[in-house]
């Protein structure tokens, strides 16, 4: 392969081409760090909620035991908090909230370089195409009337180089920029949305409580209603029953003197 294009493009060929290796190094590493966190294995998400939906947060725990990822960690942290009922409900939303911001910005690792790479290569194309012209220009007005036309069109050439090979970095790196984007955005909206679903389905149960609560303290209310009517009916019929003789010397003296 001749690689003679990269002494022709000048000074400017050298950081564009280190960024055309920067970028593809991002979208290796990005390659590596998607498939460790296991970001498109989502087949946990289903029966973890089922178990949640039942109110079995054990049994959820225990499915997310050997699940991995920023979706599984946000699960496990959810479920974590709202587990602990001493944790109030702003606490709750802010360790979640932490944990997920944490979890995104190592996703969104060397994204901003790989934008960097994919708006600068153009413009470092643009620079050398204008530096070459300006050489070849200036070498032109040196000439004098003894112009050669070849000499012309080679230096054009060679000016150019350095435009095509900014797009050719550029155009990749904007494709694989919002594609890597892309799936780390639907990452983040699944891990707001497992997020939502479980604090959600706890502010139901919570619900559930109070009103069993009250059931339950409505019932005792109503027992303890009955029992206090039960005795004063009791009492009530003690006070009309007629009295035999003997209890009534007992409660009046004055039968004692008959």
């Amino acid at each position: 392969m001749d690689f003679s294009f990269i002494t022709k493009g000048g000074v400017t060929m050298i950081p564009l081409l280190a960024l055309s290796i920067y970028a593809l190094a991002v979208c290796i590493y990005k390659g590596f760090q998607f498939s460790a966190a296991r970001l498109f294995d989502a087949g946990f998400i289903e029966p973890v909620m089922t178990h949640v939906k039942k109110g079995e947060l054990t049994d959820a725990e225990m499915k997310l035991r050997n699940a991995k990822g920023p979706v599984a960690l946000i699960m496990k942290v959810a479920i974590t908090c709202v587990t602990n009922r001493e944790m109030s409900l702003r606490t709750r939303e802010a360790e979640i909230a932490r944990v997920g911001s944490a979890e995104v910005r190592k996703l969104e690792s060397h994204m901003r370089g790989l934008e960097m790479v994919a708006t600068t290569s153009p413009l470092l194309g643009l620079l050398g195409t204008v530096t070459g012209m300006v050489t070849v220009f200036a070498t032109l007005s040196e000439a004098g009337s003894r112009i050669d036309p070849s000499q012309l069109a080679g230096g054009i050439w060679e000016a150019l180089i350095t435009t095509v090979t900014g797009l050719v970095i550029a155009v990749p790196a904007v494709a694989a920029y919002y594609i890597l984007d892309g799936i780390i955005e639907k990452v983040r909206a699944s891990m707001r949305d497992v997020t939502v679903q479980i604090l959600s389905l706890e502010d139901e149960y919570m619900r559930n409580e109070k009103e069993h609560e009250k059931r339950e303290m409505m019932e005792r209310e109503r027992k303890l209603r009955e029992l206090q009517e039960a005795q004063e009916r009791a009492l009530e019929q003690v006070r009309t029953a007629p009295q035999s003789t003997g209890t009534l010397r007992l409660l009046n003296p004055s039968y004692n003197r008959i």
